[in-house]
């Protein structure tokens, strides 16, 4: 089960996944280390340049042992991007979400919702519900009416209004929910 500050780390690691994630005509900052390396294409002696692409990449791969830098392919962000659906977190371009673009890149990606299998359950009273998912914990913020939710069913949870997220279990109606861990 992954906590707040996992998964404030798991989005620190997406670093360098800010070019393969920009939209087309968007220059995104590039980190130094990254502009270093691809400097030396404009090198002319062959000796020389690949001199400088052997000290670039060793100072990448130093870096990286050095948990400084993180080369995420695009499912590995997806992964990421869908481990962290439900949390709140400021716009950050290497997710896609710079100038307007955040639901466009969420809805590309396929993390605008998620459907999983209902792993555990928690009555918390009143018709609500602590729902525990294979890497999330979820709570009905008001009551299921008819069927109650058991293990084993699927629940699809998808952004509402106002960045607020409804759940529908077993294809039922749709009740308010908040991401909890």
């Amino acid at each position: 089960m992954k906590t707040w500050m996992e998964a404030a780390a798991a989005m620190s690691i997406c670093l360098l996944a800010a070019q393969a994630q920009a939209a087309p005509g968007k220059q995104q900052p590039r980190p130094e280390i990254f502009t270093n390396l691809l400097n030396c294409r404009s090198i002319a002696d062959d000796s020389q340049r690949l001199a400088c692409f052997d000290r670039q990449v060793g100072a990448i791969e130093a870096a990286a042992q050095r948990d400084e830098v993180v080369v995420l392919d695009k499912s590995e962000l997806k992964k990421t991007r869908k481990t962290l659906f439900g949390f709140s977190f400021p716009k950050l371009p290497f997710l896609g979400d710079s100038d307007g673009d955040r639901d466009e890149a969420r809805e590309e990606e396929g993390v605008s919702h998620i459907e999983e299998k209902i792993v555990s359950l928690r009555h918390l009273g009143y018709g609500k519900w602590q729902i525990g998912l294979d890497d999330a914990q979820w709570a009905t913020t008001e009551a299921i009416t008819g069927r109650e939710p058991e293990v084993g069913q699927m629940i699809e949870i998808r952004r509402g209004a106002m960045g607020g997220f409804r759940g529908k279990i077993a294809g039922g109606r749709p009740v308010r929910m908040k991401r909890i861990s």
